[in-house]
């Protein structure tokens, strides 16, 4: 941001996301291979990324009305691009399960419908994160779509996450707490913001 001590945003957030995803998964499998184990740590990896990155757009603008600060204006502005990154880790997610799909000759993993869904979701606010698809749509169904699919991802996520907490406390306890603080400021910013404003 020019002016500021944040002066990467815009694209090259997409670019370093797909860049940096694309080399964790490199690494997982050049050690670990492109067997079952390996893309089965990918599908992992890729869950991880997504929701950190998930959790950046999530917050955005929540944050903004509690904390005006530097950075919050940072990840407002950027928060398009954020949900592009986003949408990048999770398109290397559904390569890593389509790798499982492979690996296994077809036994794992199993037909999911609220994961599709997920993918429907997710691939129809990628297209409407651009202001000529989002004009064509309308502001009213925009915010629908979007709203509907980012407490999606984040039901999705909390529930994945906090059914695994006791397999992985050190990992997923945090990212169960990350998600739970970011719906509950979701919830409180407005109503903050209402008594700062009366």
């Amino acid at each position: 941001m020019k002016g500021t001590k944040f002066a990467f945003e815009g694209w090259s957030i997409v670019g370093l996301s797909a860049l940096i995803v694309g080399i964790v998964l490199g690494v997982i499998w050049l050690i670990h291979g492109v067997d079952e184990q390996g893309m089965r740590m990918a599908i992992r990896a890729t869950a991880r990324t997504s929701c950190i990155l998930f959790l950046s757009a999530f917050v955005a603008s929540a944050l903004r009305r509690l904390w005006p600060t530097t950075f919050t204006q940072w990840l407002l502005k950027n928060r398009r691009y954020l949900g592009v990154s986003m949408a990048v880790s999770h398109t290397y997610h559904a390569i890593a399960w389509s790798g499982l799909w492979f690996a296994t000759s077809g036994a794992s993993p199993k037909f999911d419908p609220l994961g599709i869904l997920g993918y429907v979701f997710l691939f129809a606010m990628t297209v409407t994160s651009f202001e000529r698809s989002a004009a064509w749509i309308g502001q009213r169904a925009w915010k629908i779509l979007h709203n509907a699919g980012m407490h999606y991802f984040w039901l999705a996520f909390t529930f994945e996450f906090s059914t695994k907490i006791f397999k992985s406390m050190l990992v997923y306890l945090p990212l169960t707490m990350l998600l739970v603080a970011a719906i509950m400021i979701r919830l409180v910013s407005p109503r903050i913001q209402r008594k700062l404003v009366s």
